[in-house]
């Protein structure tokens, strides 16, 4: 049967205004209502004295359980829940309203969340007369509430084991939520963050270039401007507790509503400070000299290049000094590269207590320096200059050694000089060689003719590699006559190079180029070996044994591994190493005597003979060449040449001849072109000349036909 029917047959037939139809209306609307209502004594254990009868749909309860038994409703509340019910229900007694939430164990066993809304009713008196409540099933709510507090746990640990700060910014760009690694990256606490505006933090925000960040720079800002999300802002921060900033990549992201409109922002912030100073050490490794901390080549190149820039917009001049240390090769070789790099570390420091503000001084490598002089024309550079040359001048201690050297300077002056960065520098280069070539420790400005005799000495170089790799290069010899016999005894070696396209050039043109360019070393090791191998064939076809004199410069001398070479080549053609004679002339001596005197003692040990070449020009005294092992002294052609024309030059030969006799050491007289001049030299006693009177030096061929069978 319908029992909506059934009610509106008996209301229908029934008197509406009867005090049963009322509450029979009223029980029917109690137990249809989403919450169940109770009234319960205002004391004791409150025990229920009313309860609608969808009791049953709620706990699965009928009332008369709860009416029958006054302990019943307190016996079933949760025990983790009675006492803050018990609290609740004396708080009505005093007269406030109650909102609470309990569990209540059902009539199956399982637990109910229940909500409880409950006042005291008093009589007009105020005295109590009963507690009047509705319990309402609140389980979903719960669980949803358990859920929804669930996922926000969730949420706010993988926000805090994410390695990223996290914020979330209101339309007004305060911060409403943030995570820990935030409050470690910026240095302050929740408390400091929550609330505010970027830019109130209390630390410091720069961009990128390091300028101070404006409030519309901030990401949350930007966003809010743009209306859309911003990344990859490299942001610094400064904090008072940190010496170094830190860095970090920000990015900015905002949520929208169904209307377009912004909810919030959120900005992530990933700590790039080890990266950004790894590029910045890859920076500086890059652009800086990792001895001295100067600039090195690439950025000086750069910074050369933003002085044209800026000298060409403001109708300026600017200076480029091009600086190299006298003598450091010495100091290095003898002392140690370690001496030698704190020597460049000093120099780098005296270097930049001579500049400006303003000014900049840079490693080219080796002990090669370049000073950059802004708005400074050939005055001010000459000053400079200048002041350089006397710093570097003043002795250094390096590690107990008061070590002195000086410098060569030049100067090129833009735009005069150059208008770009290498023709400045090649140009102060130039110049530099010439102050060098000029004695040293002095400044020297670039002139045009420089350029054109480096240019002259660069297409050399370069010719004298194609010569000996196209063996252009040829061995002429130029008789020793022996005075007493007149027969030929020994020859002197002299290189000579007919080139293909300039025809002869002189020793004495390219000689000297070779020595500057280290070319000496591999054209001296040519001569060694070219003249071993015809005093090979020479024995070999039975001609009479005859001594080859060859010269050696300093730069030859400087090699560790010449004496290994010679004896290679001896050894490789097998020749007598009496057939050898080397000529060493006194400046070359003197240069470096120890290292000289080691290299004479272990050729003389081996068979080889000296001589001094060109002696009379140099400062040999008498003790010192008594320490030598020498056989020969050639008397050097500009004394020969003035012999009967000069007295003084007269005087000269003969007594060169006769400190030699009381050496014990053979004469050789150089330069022989008249009847004169021998018969002078054969006068005082010279043992063996050489000269155009007899023979210029010849071809191999020719020589071979000269030679006595």
């Amino acid at each position: 049967m319908n029992k909506l029917a059934t009610l509106d047959n008996v209301f229908q037939y029934a008197d509406i205004n009867s005090p049963e139809v009322k509450l029979d209306r009223l029980a029917h609307l109690l137990s249809q209502a989403p919450v169940t209502i109770y009234t319960c004594k205002p004391t004791g254990v409150f025990g229920i004295t009313f309860l609608s009868d969808n009791i049953k749909d709620l706990l699965g309860y009928k009332a008369g359980e709860f009416l029958h038994n006054p302990d019943f409703w307190i016996n079933n509340i949760h025990p983790d829940d009675w006492g803050q019910v018990i609290s609740g229900m004396n708080d009505i007694l005093a007269g406030k309203s109650l909102l609470r939430k309990y569990r209540f164990k059902m009539k199956n066993g399982h637990w109910k969340w229940i909500r409880d809304r409950a006042r005291l009713v008093t009589d007009p008196s105020g005295k109590p007369v009963e507690i009047i409540g509705g319990w309402t099933d609140i389980s979903e709510l719960i669980h949803t509430e358990d859920a929804l507090r669930q996922s926000e746990e969730k949420h706010r640990f993988l926000l805090e084991q994410i390695n990223a700060g996290i914020m979330i910014h209101a339309p007004d760009t305060r911060v409403i939520s943030c995570n820990q690694q935030t409050c470690n990256l910026l240095g302050l606490n929740e408390q400091q963050i929550l609330g505010r505006v970027a830019a109130d933090f209390e630390c410091a925000f720069i961009c990128e270039d390091e300028t101070p960040m404006r409030f519309d720079q901030f990401p949350a800002n930007q966003v809010i401007r743009q209306n859309r999300a911003v990344k990859n802002l490299v942001i610094g921060i400064v904090r008072s507790d940190l010496d170094d900033k830190k860095w970090v990549m920000a990015n900015a992201f905002p949520e929208f509503n169904d209307e377009g409109e912004i909810l919030n922002i959120t900005v992530t912030l990933i700590d790039i400070t080890e990266h950004v100073k790894s590029q910045e050490e890859i920076h500086r490794l890059a652009h800086y000299d990792s001895l001295t901390q100067l600039p090195n080549r690439f950025l000086i190149h750069e910074r050369i290049d933003q002085a044209i820039h800026i000298s060409r917009r403001e109708n300026q001049s600017f200076a480029l000094l091009f600086l190299d240390l006298d003598n450091f090769k010495i100091v290095n070789d003898s002392l140690g590269h370690h001496r030698g790099d704190l020597l460049l570390q000093q120099v780098s420091d005296r270097l930049k207590d001579c500049l400006r503000k303003g000014d900049m001084a840079g490693r080219l490598g080796g002990d090669e320096f370049v000073v950059l002089l802004p708005n400074t024309g050939a005055d001010g550079a000459a000053h400079v200059s200048s002041k350089i040359i006397e710093a570097i001048n003043a002795p250094f201690d390096v590690e107990e050694y008061l070590l002195n050297i000086g410098t060569s300077i030049g100067i090129s002056i833009y735009p005069n000089d150059g208008r770009v960065s290498d023709t400045l520098t090649r140009h102060a280069d130039i110049a530099m060689y010439h102050a060098k070539a000029s004695g040293g420790g002095r400044n020297c400005f670039f002139d045009s003719e420089m350029n054109a005799r480096i240019e002259y000495r660069l297409v050399m170089e370069r010719d004298m590699h194609l010569a000996l790799d196209q063996h252009q290069f040829q061995l002429h010899y130029q008789p020793q006559i022996d005075l007493a016999s007149g027969k030929m005894v020994a020859v002197e070696a002299l290189i000579r190079w007919p080139h293909p396209q300039r025809g002869m050039i002189s020793p004495a043109e390219f000689i000297p180029i070779a020595e500057d360019s280290g070319l000496i070393m591999q054209i001296g090791l040519w001569v060694l070996q070219r003249a071993c191998r015809d005093i090979k064939t020479w024995l070999a076809e039975g001609h009479p044994r005859i001594k080859v004199a060859i010269n050696l410069s300093l730069r030859q001398l400087q090699n560790p591994q010449l004496f290994a070479q010679i004896i290679d080549i001896i050894d490789e053609t097998g020749i007598p190493p009496a057939c050898l004679e080397l000529e060493l002339t006194e400046s070359v001596m003197m240069e470096n005597h120890d290292v000289t005197l080691d290299f004479m003692a272990q050729c003389r040990n081996f068979g080889i003979n000296f001589s001094i070449d060109d002696f009379g020009t140099g400062y040999s005294s008498l003790s010192y060449l008594t320490k030598l092992p020498l056989d020969k002294i050639k008397i050097d052609r500009a004394f020969v040449k003035d012999i009967a024309k000069d007295s003084d030059a007269n005087t000269i030969v003969s007594a060169i001849i006769s400190m030699a006799k009381s050496l014990r050491l053979k004469i050789v007289a150089e330069g022989v072109e008249t009847e004169e001049q021998l018969n002078y030299l054969k006068e005082c006693g010279c043992d063996t000349v050489q000269g155009f009177y007899f023979s210029p030096a010849v071809s191999y061929a020719m020589l071979t036909q000269m030679i006595n069978p």
